[in-house]
């Protein structure tokens, strides 16, 4: 009987943990989205963030390229991350919603919006 009790106690944890786990990831995936700019000018982008050893790391990748996730960051259900694309860095911040994100960017001399929808 004890044992009975420790094993349900064991995978009443494990499974704790594994939700709780799953919840810090929630952003892990390849993420379809779209940017809108101030001139009212939309862009497609892939938005692929991987977990490793605790760390994100991860790419934005449409028309002018693929660019590699500075500081990728998630926090209290908030993706931050920054883009440098063609010389000029761009600031990221998106709030994820179960498979929706939406957020803005801003850059040097310009900001927008952007939307998406987690793929994977």
């Amino acid at each position: 009987m004890h044992r009975r009790i420790m094993l349900i106690a064991m995978l009443a944890a494990l499974a704790s943990a594994g939700a709780a786990m799953a919840a810090e990831n929630a952003v892990v995936g390849l993420w379809q989205v779209v940017s809108d700019s101030p001139g009212g000018e939309q862009y497609q982008w892939k938005l692929e963030i991987k977990e490793e050893d605790g760390k994100l790391s991860g790419s934005l990748s449409g028309g002018p390229g693929q660019f590699p996730l500075l500081e990728p960051r998630f926090e209290n259900g908030t993706l931050t991350f920054k883009v440098t694309i063609e010389e000029q860095t761009y600031a990221i911040q998106m709030k994820v919603d179960g498979a929706k994100i939406d957020g803005t960017w801003k850059g040097p001399s310009s900001q927008g919006t952007m939307k998406g929808s987690k793929q994977t």
